[in-house]
């Protein structure tokens, strides 16, 4: 684990210099860049000292994986809309039509898309990815999974707007996102549910994420009033009481869910597919 912090340094160090020079760096750029960097790291972890393949952090391209991320989407996207529609029905909210285009409505949707799903991966490479993983191998799940929840949470502790609530929010997103992994032994489905969390918010329903409102992003503009304790406030749906219950019934929906479930034949930085093999491999060295 602390070879992988340290390597993952070094790449960060490596290829961050010629951004720092040209200054160049964007939001989406350190992003991208740290997608590729965190997978590089992971690559060579799982390959030389795990012995694994670089899907076994949680990649493998499997039936389940398309389908996995779909319910991510949809399970995402009905959180947003639920807390939209109550907030909707009290009156505290009103989505107003930005008048764009058929086309100029399409690009929206497009960069949001990319935007949102490069932030969702890198977070996930970060906070459930090797990492974690490796931790969860050490200390168990819930241990690693509340060490995780705290790093989230102070990652986004200097968001514009940022209030106490929000980040308990953070933290409780946190774990859902965790138990997604650990109910899939993959990255698709919490990758699916981040992106779409965060699309959903301000891609459709033009809320802040996370207390930043992306210029550009949405499709309408959104007009919000009501108990900040409730709604979130300028931080977003995630400094609010409704956030709160989504991601608790979602998290209880994740673990109860008999079609989210581990397929059969995934190899996991945990498996023992390769001592197995080993075991295998080493009676016939003995024979010959």
């Amino acid at each position: 684990m602390l070879l992988f912090i340290g390597l993952l340094i070094v790449l960060l160090l490596m290829v961050s210099v010629p951004f720092v020079l040209l200054e160049v760096a964007t939001d989406f750029s350190v992003k991208a860049l740290g997608v590729v960097v965190i997978g590089v790291a992971s690559y060579l972890m799982t390959r030389f000292i795990n012995h694994k393949p670089f899907t076994a952090i949680g990649l493998s391209l499997h039936p389940a994986a398309l389908s996995g991320f779909g319910m991510g989407c949809l399970l995402g996207f009905l959180m947003v809309a639920g807390v939209f529609a109550v907030e909707y029905l009290a009156g505290y909210v009103d989505l107003r039509w930005g008048g764009l285009s058929a086309s100029a409505s399409l690009w929206v949707l497009l960069l949001g898309c990319v935007y949102f799903l490069v932030g969702a991966v890198f977070e996930e490479l970060i906070f459930r990815g090797y990492l974690f993983q490796t931790l969860m191998q050490a200390v168990t799940f819930l241990p690693a999974m509340l060490v995780m929840a705290t790093l989230f949470a102070i990652a986004h502790g200097r968001n514009p707007n940022v209030t106490a609530f929000g980040l308990v929010n953070v933290s409780l997103a946190a774990v859902w996102l965790s138990f997604a992994y650990l109910k899939s032994r993959s990255l698709w489905l919490p990758i699916g549910l981040h992106f779409s969390w965060n699309f959903s918010q301000t891609t459709l329903f033009s809320f802040p994420t996370s207390g930043i409102s992306f210029d550009g992003r949405s499709l309408a503009s959104l007009v919000q009033s009501g108990p900040v304790w409730l709604t979130g406030g300028a931080f977003g749906p995630e400094g609010g009481a409704l956030a709160t219950l989504a991601l608790i019934i979602c998290t209880w929906y994740i673990l109860k869910s008999k079609t989210l479930a581990v397929p059969d034949g995934i190899v996991t930085l945990d498996s023992s597919e390769d001592l197995l093999m080993a075991g295998v491999a080493g009676p016939e060295r003995g024979s010959q």
